[in-house]
Order: structure tokens, then C-alpha cells, then sequence
């Protein structure tokens, strides 16, 4: 470039002396502004001591919840103790061991077994060319978890969190993933038995599930109005005598986000489109042989689930094991307008029409502190969202069963409660 171009384009170039200067930021909104998303962080970090004491040595592990019956840790959490001799000079070594380990049995006999954990470091040792030595009484001492660890083919997971499942059966699994941390104490003298405490740790690696967004009254709307803010799966239920019942359609909406707290509630709508004597299969449970039309003694028997399920699988060797587990069940309400007597053509006319039901389904009370799901070679935990439709009488219907499945996660802390580790 001449410069003779370059100063007719500085000369162009737009002034940024009257820019203003960037306003100032606040967390807390002025009149006529609202938070569009805020993470709150109502807990604070435990300020507890777990304490176990064997015979003349006692472990005292920090930042534990008062009361709490097995110490807990979150994310490459630090495992901060002290250990207090009331003998000291008896000791001539202390190690400190932090140690897991996956076990895995599949019914059949196949088992293994993974190291996730194993770090270990001499706290303090006897000198012996300083016979004055002496242990002191307090030790402090720090071990950290690790953030992955290795499979036997050398690849890399996230760390695992504390688990113990037993599914017995023709497919079963028991597996456990644990942690725990060692305290040995070596004393002085040929015949002197070192001393071991054992402490079971829980690993719990908390992760936050996105903002949700608050359903209107008509979660419809919703899917309508903000369709970027839904995840769409279909599905099909088939005829058996698509000449005379054909399929219907069904469409299941989901938050898109697909990730959610264990002890969210998750709001979903289930749309079915078809030809309306399909639909009537799907909803009334006996017609009338003569006009096709509802029974008198007819009533709505729509059999939709919406429900929550984990699946637990294991791969030992090639034998695979698996367990299914309810998680939990939805409600459903129907939205109007219902289909009514009146409005149903003949079959010749092949009307289409849609069904609505909207819902939401959260995790039972016992598992919304439970296990997030995980990922490893040989141990899956996977989420999913599964509708099921079917007619109120299968074995007389044209129509089978279907069922939807999406996948989804499912993690330990809701937005709404979620602190850093």
C-alpha cells in the first residue's frame, strides 16, 4: 500500500474520541433491568472434623459436614487431615496411602477389577542417623484426588464416582466403585505389628445442569413459540393393518438442554397425529361394532408412560451384563379440545387429527442425592427419557406398542443450589 493510500484511509477511519467509556456492571439489576441467568451459591463449604480413633492414634479429616458418617469429596477435592499420636515416641514411620479401585462381576463368573486411585507418600520417617529423632505427636498431611484414570488399555476417563449396585440375574451386574484412605503406622521393635486405620471416602464429583427455563401454564405454547428451546424426537406407532388402522405419529418434546439435576423437575409435551379412527384405538377402549363410534360405557384409557430410567451395563471380556432401573414416573394431563363423538368422519374420509398431553417427571425422592451417571470402558451409567404408547388393549387393537427413548444426563446439582467445589 502507498502512503498516500494509507493516510486517505486513516483519514477515513471513524474517531474514538467521543466513544463513551463501557458502563459500569453490576451483579444486582437497577430499575427496569432483570437477571436473565444467575448461578446462586447459597452453601458454603463444611467446616466439620470426621474423627476415628484406634487405640493410641487418632485421624481427623477437615471440611467434612458435621455429623457425617463417611467423610465426602467432590471434584480433585484435596483430603486435608492430621494425625495424632498419644505415643510418638514409639512410631518410627507414618504413610498415608489414598486408594480406589473398580470391581466388576457379571453373572456367569467374568470379573475384573481397575485401578482409579493409588497415591502414597511417607508422612514422616525415622532418621537413623539422628537417634534423637522422634516422631511429633501431630502429623499434618494432604493427598489430592486425581481428575481421570487410565483403563487396561491405557485410556483416559473421568474418575468415577462412589457407587454399589447388585442386580443378580441371568444379566447381572454387581459392581462398586470405592475409595478409601489408609493410615499406617510402623512402631519401633523387631515383633511390633504396624497399626492400619481404614477410612471409607465418597468420591461425588458434582456437576451444575443448565438454567431451565419456567413453562408457561401451556407448555403447547411453548413448543411454539420458542421451538429452539424444545428437542424434538419422533416415533412411530405401527399397524399390524395399515390398510384398515394406519400408523400413527408420535412426536415427544423435551428441554433441549438435555442435561438435568437429579432433583429437577423435567417438563415434556407428547403429541400423536394420525388418522382419527387410528387415534380413537390409541384413546377408547371399546367401539361400537355397528358405526365404529365409542361405546356408551366407553371410557378415556390412553396408556402413555413417561418415565425416568437408568441403565446400568458392564463389559467383561465381551460378556455383557445390563440392569434397567426406574428412576422415576410422570404425570400427565391432556390438553383440550378432546376428541368428541361428533367429530369423528368415517374411515373412508381419512380425517387427521393431533392428541396432546403435557407432563413433568422428576427422580424419586430416594435417588435425587444419588449417583450421577458416568462413562468408562467396562462400567456405563446412562440416563434416558422414555415415553411408552400403546392401546388400552394390545391384544385386540390393530396397533402395537411403541416406545421413545432420549438420552439424556442426568447430574448432582440443580442451578438453582449449585456452589463451586
Amino acid at each position: 500500500m502507498l502512503a498516500s493510500d494509507a493516510a486517505i484511509l486513516a483519514q477515513q477511519l471513524p474517531s474514538y474520541d467521543s466513544i463513551s467509556p463501557p458502563p459500569n456492571y453490576s451483579s444486582d439489576p437497577i430499575c427496569g433491568e432483570q437477571s436473565i441467568q444467575l448461578a446462586r451459591r447459597t452453601r458454603s463449604r463444611p467446616a466439620g472434623k470426621y474423627v476415628q480413633k484406634s487405640g493410641s492414634a487418632t485421624v481427623l479429616l477437615m471440611d467434612q459436614e458435621e455429623g457425617v458418617l463417611i467423610p465426602a469429596y467432590g471434584r480433585q477435592s484435596t483430603v486435608n487431615g492430621l494425625i495424632s499420636l498419644s505415643s510418638p515416641e514409639a512410631v518410627s514411620e507414618v504413610k498415608v496411602k489414598l486408594y480406589g479401585h473398580m470391581d466388576i462381576v457379571i453373572s456367569g463368573g467374568s470379573s475384573h477389577k481397575t485401578t482409579l486411585a493409588d497415591y502414597a507418600y511417607t508422612a514422616w520417617k525415622h532418621d537413623p542417623d539422628t537417634s534423637d529423632q522422634s516422631c511429633p505427636s501431630e502429623l499434618p498431611f494432604t493427598c489430592m484426588f486425581p481428575f481421570t484414570f487410565k483403563d487396561s488399555m491405557g485410556r483416559e476417563y473421568p474418575l468415577p464416582p462412589s457407587m454399589q449396585v447388585a442386580y443378580p440375574g441371568a444379566s447381572g451386574i454387581y459392581a462398586n466403585c470405592t475409595y478409601t484412605l489408609m493410615v499406617k503406622i510402623v512402631k519401633r521393635g523387631f515383633f511390633a505389628q504396624p497399626k492400619k486405620i481404614v477410612i471409607p471416602l465418597n468420591y461425588y464429583p458434582r456437576t451444575r445442569a443448565p438454567m431451565l427455563m419456567n413453562p408457561s401454564p401451556d407448555l403447547f405454547s411453548d413448543v411454539k413459540v420458542s421451538p429452539e428451546e424444545w428437542h424434538q424426537t419422533m416415533g412411530v406407532v405401527q399397524s399390524r393393518k395399515p390398510a384398515v388402522t394406519p400408523p400413527v405419529q408420535c412426536s415427544f418434546f423435551i428441554p433441549a438442554v438435555k442435561v438435568f439435576a437429579l432433583s429437577d423437575t423435567i417438563h415434556f409435551h407428547v403429541q400423536l397425529t394420525g388418522p382419527l379412527v387410528s387415534l380413537r384405538q390409541l384413546v377408547y377402549s371399546k367401539l361400537s361394532k355397528s358405526t365404529g363410534s365409542p361405546h356408551a360405557s366407553a371410557k378415556l384409557a390412553p396408556k402413555i408412560r413417561v418415565y425416568l430410567m437408568r441403565q446400568v451395563a458392564a463389559d467383561v471380556g465381551g460378556q455383557k451384563g445390563y440392569k434397567n432401573i426406574t428412576l422415576g414416573e410422570g404425570t400427565l394431563s391432556p390438553r383440550p379440545p378432546p376428541i368428541v363423538t361428533s367429530s369423528i368422519p368415517t374411515f373412508e374420509g381419512q380425517s387427521e387429527d393431533s392428541l396432546d398431553w403435557e407432563g413433568e417427571v422428576r427422580c424419586d425422592e430416594d435417588v435425587t442425592r444419588g449417583t450421577p451417571g458416568f462413562i468408562t470402558r467396562d462400567l456405563m451409567v446412562k440416563d434416558f427419557l422414555v415415553l411408552s404408547v400403546s392401546p388400552p388393549d394390545p391384544t385386540k387393537s390393530n396397533l402395537m406398542s411403541t416406545q421413545v427413548t432420549v438420552p439424556i444426563r442426568l447430574v448432582t446439582e440443580s442451578a438453582e443450589t449449585w456452589r463451586e467445589d
